[in-house]
């Protein structure tokens, strides 16, 4: 009579119990659950190597990010002290523009004043020279007086002469002196926005950095956790290994299976589907950034009935961290078959099962987020592709 196993609040807590005492009485019974076992382990020990590298890879990658960070925020830091002694050095060149300005406005008015008195000058002389003055000068008058005159307008020209001269000197160096620094403050306008464009460039860095930093910060986080989990399935496998060598040597050997059955091996391609159901995922599909799916998952209705797909023993039925309600089939010669997240397990350990024979109900057990099935197929520890052994 078949016999149902399902899983209740008080049938977790006595997981490791039942594994104690079904699990692993059968399997001392398979000589090749040993092997099978110790190549899991090795398998095991590779991927928790592979991920120790890879955390280390990546907290390597954090620190280049946190130093390249730092470096970002140092620059983005200097560059706002300059960006604010520009401005302030700005400020002071247009306050000198000012009063520059105020300085050519004063040179322009004396100059005004010096020519209106120049003119003035220039049109006494004309007006003497127009009306005879030279010639009283130079005949009518006593000849020191005319003397006198002319060295006094003479004097009165050179004078005016070189404070023409001294003008037009001062005007150009104020406006030499307005170009310099109106260069200046296009100097620092164009520094300015060189700043500020790198300040912007730097805080896109900046953002990025951080971005990436808390994505590798989240992935070493997520990979410790999953390298934890990982070393802690490992310890319980060499628990069980321990227990399975002390009780292998007192155990008979298995029933050899009907010669009417052909060997695991000889039925590549002409295996039934487990349940009936569409593939949801496919082995080697990405499962996440890490992780590829090593076997199939099937869609199926919770209840629909999971069958052997060859015949075997049962060496494992129960509850499976990241599986559920889990079924191992040993079909020999490192031949298993796994069935995931059930809903119910209708056969338990030791039973032999056939071809075909209904094993289970499948479900979402384990914290599966849809109904059916997880089926894998495994030799001598390794998962192969079900897509070369099921027929469909």
């Amino acid at each position: 009579m078949a016999r149902v196993f399902t899983l209740g609040p008080r049938q977790s807590i006595c997981c490791l119990a039942l594994w104690a005492g079904l699990s692993v009485a059968a399997w001392a019974q398979s000589p090749n659950t040993l092997d099978q076992t110790s190549e899991q382990i090795e398998a095991l020990r590779a991927e928790i190597s592979a991920m120790q590298a890879r955390l280390a890879s990546q907290e390597s990658e954090r620190d280049t990010l946190l130093d390249a960070l730092q470096q970002a925020e140092v620059q983005i830091g200097e560059l706002d002290r300059q960006l604010g002694a520009l401005s302030q050095e700005s400020r002071a060149l247009k306050q000198e523009l000012k009063a520059l300005d105020a300085e050519g406005e004063q040179l322009r008015n004396a100059q005004r004043q010096r020519t209106d008195t120049i003119d003035a000058s220039i049109q006494q002389l004309w007006v003497l020279q127009q009306g005879g003055g030279f010639r009283v000068w130079l005949g009518d008058q006593n000849p020191e007086d005319v003397a006198r005159n002319l060295a006094y307008f003479e004097a009165l020209i050179e004078a005016q002469q070189q404070t023409i001269a001294e003008y037009e000197l001062g005007l150009e160096a104020v406006e030499q002196n307005r170009s310099r620094v109106a260069q200046a403050e296009t100097a620092l306008r164009e520094q300015a926005t060189a700043a500020a464009a790198t300040k912007t460039t730097l805080t896109d860095q900046r953002a990025t950095r951080q971005s990436t930093l808390a994505l590798i910060s989240q992935r070493v986080q997520d990979d410790q956790q999953r390298l934890n989990a990982l070393e802690r399935d490992q310890a319980r496998l060499n628990a069980l290994l321990d227990e399975l060598e002390a009780l292998a040597a007192a155990s008979s050997p298995v029933v050899a299976a009907p010669e009417t059955q052909l060997p695991f091996a000889d039925t590549q391609g002409a295996l039934a589907m487990p349940v009936v159901g569409a593939l949801k995922n496919r082995y080697g599909a990405r499962r996440n950034a890490d992780i590829r799916w090593r076997g199939w998952l099937i869609a199926a209705d919770e209840g629909k009935p999971v069958r052997a797909v060859h015949g075997g023993d049962i060496i494992y039925a129960d509850w499976l961290r990241g599986q559920g309600l889990l079924m191992v089939i040993d079909h020999g010669e490192g031949w298993l078959s796994l069935y995931g997240q059930n809903h119910s397990l209708l056969r338990g350990v030791g039973d032999r099962v056939s071809a075909g024979d209904i094993i289970a109900k499948a479900g979402a057990s384990g914290g599966s987020e849809t109904s059916g099935l997880y089926f894998e197929i495994r030799h001598r520890g390794e998962p192969v592709d079900p897509g070369e052994w099921i027929r469909r």
